[in-house]
């Protein structure tokens, strides 16, 4: 737009001018969703997601329990928050929005379902082993030769290799 327009403008301009326009307040969710993302490099921040419009309220450069607290508390009326399992978001939601529900994201629920199964399974190996019976000191038995009526008799090998009905 800016070439039809003959305006000579870098992108880094325009994203830096739209960056400075303040956004409309939105009301505070009754459901709200946490989590962090990668900003750039080792930088990490948190975005809270009202659940409900998908609009996010707000995105910090932190990931810490303290700031994470002091937004429900100046934003009262948040009925749930959904989170990963970070014990850092634990913390803050409890602190900042203690009568909240809270819930774990489907994401994080699938990704620590197999570890939390092979936590619980790894102290009973002993009792499969305990409830099974005994290996016959002479191995399985063979499988019986007989045929019931109107079945076909098995193959019989011959001493030349040949197969026999």
């Amino acid at each position: 737009m800016l070439r039809v327009l003959n305006v000579r403008l870098s992108r880094c301009t325009v994203l830096a001018q739209l960056m400075r326009v303040p956004l409309p307040q939105l009301a505070t969710p009754r459901m709200l969703g946490v989590d962090d993302l990668a900003l750039y490099g080792d930088t990490y921040g948190t975005l809270l997601v009202d659940a409900t419009t998908r609009l996010p309220p707000t995105l910090w450069e932190s990931r810490h329990a303290e700031q994470l607290s002091r937004w429900p508390r100046a934003h009262p009326g948040v009925k749930s928050a959904c989170r990963d399992g970070s014990l850092t978001y634990r913390e803050g939601i409890a602190d900042g929005a203690p009568d909240a529900v809270r819930v774990s994201d489907r994401f994080h629920l699938w990704q620590g379902l197999p570890r939390r199964v092979q936590d619980r399974r790894r102290p009973r190996r002993g009792c499969l082993r305990a409830a099974l019976p005994a290996p016959s000191p002479t191995g399985p038995e063979p499988p019986s030769m007989a045929t019931e009526p109107g079945q076909d008799t098995p193959p019989v090998s011959t001493p030349n290799g040949l197969a026999m009905p």
